[in-house]
């Protein structure tokens, strides 16, 4: 996460879109002790103190924060370094505003016109809210249900495995392309964690710098080495050799 004050160009002035949701997730986790969730973060003792500050605020600060990040400067993991919200231009700034969306375990989506708060929390984590079993239980009938309402044309699924499960996606009526990245090494394709987040970022950077508006104009992505290798149904895979 990012820290506050933030040098973003704006303040995000969007509502929290699933309000009641992401009061049951404060509410879960802040009703934890602390062992319980120092189990859920996993994290170090010295790490673990700044997560509990995290989860230390007013309910309602999580949802209309008076100190908050906008959406697209709030990440700062490999993937939105890559995306680089900084140096993007005003017009692609715009694009990315309102066509971006962030896949998130507290507050379900975070946009580029949100405002949210410093948080730590997977979407795996293994924490049951409001009966449902985990926050996939949770969450993926609202984000399927939320994105079929979307009027977009298509939607580009730039996400891991780990956020993309949240939708049911054999229920989404939109069109949607699944993108993955692939790597070439001594004649043998696999999967690099570090290099997919990056490049999902940079696909992510590229599709709004280059106003992309088909998902056939998807296939000229040829950015850090990367070309399309394989097209089949919704699903593209980008290919580089190391």
């Amino acid at each position: 996460m990012g820290s506050f004050p933030s040098n973003a160009p704006y303040v995000g002035s969007a509502s929290v879109p699933f309000s009641q949701a992401t009061k049951e997730v404060v509410e879960t986790i802040q009703g934890m002790s602390s062992g319980q969730r120092k189990e859920l973060f996993k994290v170090s003792d010295n790490l673990f103190h700044s997560v509990e500050r995290f989860w230390s605020l007013p309910p309602l600060e999580y949802l209309e924060p008076s100190q908050g990040l906008p959406g697209l400067f709030a990440y700062t993991g490999e993937a939105f370094k890559s995306f680089d919200a900084h140096s993007l231009g005003n017009n692609a700034i715009q694009r990315a505003k309102n066509s971006l969306v962030i896949v998130s375990a507290l507050y379900g989506i975070v946009t580029g016109e949100m405002n949210i708060v410093n948080y730590r929390l997977e979407m795996q984590s293994k924490l049951g809210v409001n009966g449902y079993k985990n926050l996939y239980g949770l969450w993926r009938p609202i984000l399927t249900q939320w994105l079929n309402q979307q009027e977009s044309s298509f939607a580009v699924n730039l996400c891991s495995n780990e956020y993309s499960k949240v939708f049911d996606w054999k229920s989404v009526t939109m069109p949607a392309i699944h993108i993955d990245f692939k790597q070439m090494k001594n004649g043998e394709i696999k999967s690099v964690s570090a290099f997919s987040k990056q490049a999902r970022g940079t696909m992510a950077r590229w599709i709004f710098t280059e106003n992309i508006q088909t998902i056939f104009s998807l296939a000229s992505f040829d950015l850090d080495g990367y070309r399309l290798y394989s097209h089949e149904g919704d699903n593209m895979v980008f290919l580089r050799e190391e």
